[in-house]
């Protein structure tokens, strides 16, 4: 019993024993490798400039930026195309100058910055498209232009003596009264074509043949007086109408045959003078003056 007794305390203890902390020394080791590699140089104001930085103070960084030449402004980028020239200066380049205006001018010598004479570059323009206006053409009816007679103008061309009245349609009638208006044309604005015996009657046109560049010819209607000046005498065939056509510009058309040559036409143009358009503008506005005037009038003798 007493034996029982003895195995069981030391039992005990060696479990006690056991559940306490065992203590045990290691080595010291120590592990060396390679430093880690520094990426990006430090940024710090004392290990780059090897000093505390000087608050409101004088600092070894100030005045470190580069010393641009004279005439020379910059931006932060870089190169030679971020550099403007200030005016009144000249920076030259390779054989060429650029001026503060952006000229090219060439200079003799390549040392920097020179202060040279501007070339004048000439520009050729880009030759410039054809645009056809199209005018609309004059028209007046004669139909209101018959005066008390019965004629709707007069004709007068006073190098070669000729003073004839106008009446209406190409006929034989009209051509042995004076000379005869095609109907087909206008009356007073545009190209007024009118016809005439070249022989044999007592009011024949055949002298217009001899007429010179810059005579001048009159007409006048119950719309006014106007003066034209010689530009066309020449011979057309008896088919050719293109004289005739309708104009956007006042002149008058005269047409006589040939004498000996019925296929063939003698044809003067003239052109109405721009002295005489401002003195036929300056008629115009008087008439409608005279016109407005006349309607007062008539109105005030209305209110009496």
């Amino acid at each position: 019993m007493k034996r029982n007794s003895d195995i069981l305390v030391a039992t005990l203890a060696l479990a006690l024993m056991l559940a306490l902390p065992i203590r045990a020394n290691a080595a010291d080791y120590s592990f060396r490798g390679a430093a880690a590699p520094e990426y990006y140089p430090s940024t710090n104001y004392e290990d780059v400039y090897g000093s505390r930085y000087n608050y409101g103070g004088i600092n070894v960084s100030d005045n470190q930026a580069a010393e641009l030449p004279y005439g020379v402004t910059s931006n932060t980028s870089i190169g030679v195309m971020e550099k403007a020239g200030l005016l009144g200066r000249t920076v030259a380049f390779g054989r060429y100058s650029i001026d503060s205006g952006g000229v090219p001018a060439a200079v003799a010598e390549v040392n920097g910055i020179k202060n040279v004479t501007p070339q004048i570059v000439t520009v050729t323009p880009a030759p410039t498209q054809t645009v056809t206006v199209y005018q609309r053409t004059a028209y007046t009816s004669a139909a209101d232009m018959v005066r008390s007679d019965g004629s709707i103008g007069t004709l007068k061309i006073p190098s070669l003596g000729i003073n004839m009245k106008v009446w209406e349609g190409e006929t034989d009638s009209s051509m042995a009264k004076g000379v005869a208006h095609y109907s087909a044309t206008t009356g007073w604005e545009g190209n007024v074509c009118v016809c005439g015996h070249n022989r044999g009657s007592a009011y024949s046109i055949g002298a217009i043949k001899d007429l010179k560049i810059g005579d001048t010819i009159t007409y006048t209607t119950v719309y006014g007086k106007r003066t034209y000046a010689v530009s066309y005498v020449g011979t057309i065939s008896s088919t050719d109408w293109s004289r005739l056509q309708a104009t956007a510009d006042n002149r008058v058309t005269i047409t006589t045959c040939l004498a000996n040559q019925p296929t063939k036409r003698v044809v003067v143009q003239a052109h109405q003078g721009k002295e005489d358009i401002r003195s036929q503008s300056k008629h115009n506005q008087n008439e409608r003056r005279n016109i407005i005037m006349k309607k007062v009038g008539d109105s005030q003798k209305m209110c009496w």
